[in-house]
């Protein structure tokens, strides 16, 4: 697998990818299929968008990040269920970390939900910890956790 970084022709994988996963848990909003549908809006305001990508092309995986000034918000981070298992959700990680430190940000936050104990459990080994709750645009959201970048 190789990280890159997205272009308007993906704009249906990662459609796909978190409608996978959000609807296995119940858990998609209006304002998932809202980002999901136009992608360029995360691009326009200095954010990125990073896919997994296989040698056949595939696209496996993905993570948004959200331009928040001095931190990024991880948004949209998922893998097709026929990829888990196979450290592409690490590889994605380790990407948006990258891309983080090397912009001078600070920190990456996230809001989540606890049926996603598999990204859960990532993210604590990945260092996020968990913080109180915070203002967040995803009513299903009941976990909230950040990583320091300093």
């Amino acid at each position: 697998m190789k990280i890159i970084e997205y272009e308007p022709q993906h704009q249906q994988t990662i459609l796909n990818i978190s409608l996978e996963w959000l609807n296995r848990y119940n858990v998609l909003e209006e304002v998932d299929i809202e980002m999901l549908t136009h992608p360029e809006r995360i691009l326009k305001a200095k954010g990125h968008i990073f896919l997994a990508q296989g040698e056949d092309g595939e696209i496996a995986g993905m993570v948004m990040l959200e331009n928040r000034g001095d931190s990024y918000e991880v948004l949209k981070f998922g893998v097709l269920e026929t990829f888990q298992g196979r450290g592409i959700g690490r590889q994605l990680m380790s990407e948006a970390i990258r891309a983080a430190r090397a912009e001078g940000k600070k920190k990456l936050t996230l809001c989540s939900n606890h049926q996603l104990s598999a990204a859960l459990h990532l993210y604590q080994e990945m260092g996020f910890r968990y913080i109180d709750r915070v203002e967040s645009c995803f009513a299903m959201s009941d976990v909230f956790m950040e990583l320091n970048l300093s």
